[in-house]
């Protein structure tokens, strides 16, 4: 009876042990140039400002950051950003929040999520 108990104990941990570590992966953010992140954001989560970074950028160059709630709705629309941007959270609420970085055609070059803490 001990041996049975034993095994299934084992196999629980381990299974909990697995499922543990799939939820510690960060999951990548949308981008169709190449699976490399262009935008680095922080803090993720937020309380009053999120800072946007465009990690490879020529200056020539220009992007659109559009932010959307979780509902879909947009919020917030940046035009012609380069390489760094803040955004300021006073209008915003608390939850989770996704942005776009799009070109100056409107193709979409990544998205991801962010946090709204207050």
């Amino acid at each position: 009876m001990w041996k049975t108990s034993t095994l299934i104990l084992i196999t629980v941990f381990s299974l909990l042990s697995f499922v543990g570590k799939a939820q510690d992966r960060t999951l990548p953010s949308n981008n169709p140039e190449g699976g490399r992140q262009i935008v680095k954001l922080y803090p993720n989560p937020a309380t009053n400002i999120i800072n946007f970074e465009i990690q490879q950028h020529n200056n020539d160059r220009m992007y659109d950051l559009i932010v959307y709630n979780f509902l879909g709705k947009k919020i917030d629309q940046i035009k012609s950003i380069s390489s760094r941007t803040t955004v300021n959270l006073d209008n915003y609420y608390n939850g989770l929040y996704i942005f776009q970085l799009r070109d100056q055609r409107g193709n979409l070059v990544e998205s991801g999520k962010f946090n709204v803490v207050k």
